[in-house]
């Protein structure tokens, strides 16, 4: 696993708005330490950009997304703050644009404190993979399929 420094230079971030870009967000806890430390930097925005949609089931082939519980996953831990349980049909909160996903998203900002964020949509990133997603996993995304 890849291991970033954030090293900041406040003259280039204070009073600015920083976006970050990145492939995905698993736990989050990295993000959330390297915005609180763009804040204090006198960061005036912090904006994420993901490309892979919201990670809401662990993945059962590679360990990145996998750990002690799947409540472990910035997407479940927001899911279970808005229900209160982890027993819950999980099909709206994928599905970019549902009432179910905003609000995901929406808990998932006020956990990293980030201004917005935006992750990939699924059908997105199929059409740019050039694949038919009967030919991808992506259960990690919409718990779906498995090969």
């Amino acid at each position: 696993m890849a291991r970033m420094k954030l090293i900041p230079n406040r003259s280039i971030i204070e009073g600015k708005r920083i976006i970050f870009c990145d492939d995905s967000v698993v736990r989050g806890t990295q993000l959330r330490d390297n915005t609180k430390i763009l804040y204090e930097y006198g960061a005036r925005d912090v904006h994420m950009r993901i490309a892979c949609p919201c990670l809401i089931h662990p993945c059962e082939f590679l360990n990145f997304s996998t750990s002690r519980s799947a409540l472990d996953l910035a997407g479940r831990k927001a899911i279970y703050q808005i229900e209160g349980t982890e027993d819950t049909d999980l099909t709206d909160y994928a599905i970019d644009g549902s009432d179910r996903h905003s609000a995901m998203i929406a808990k998932i900002i006020d956990e990293l404190t980030l201004t917005s964020l935006r992750y990939q949509k699924l059908d997105d990133l199929i059409a740019a993979i050039g694949m038919p997603k009967e030919k991808l996993c992506t259960h990690c995304w919409d718990g779906s399929s498995y090969f």
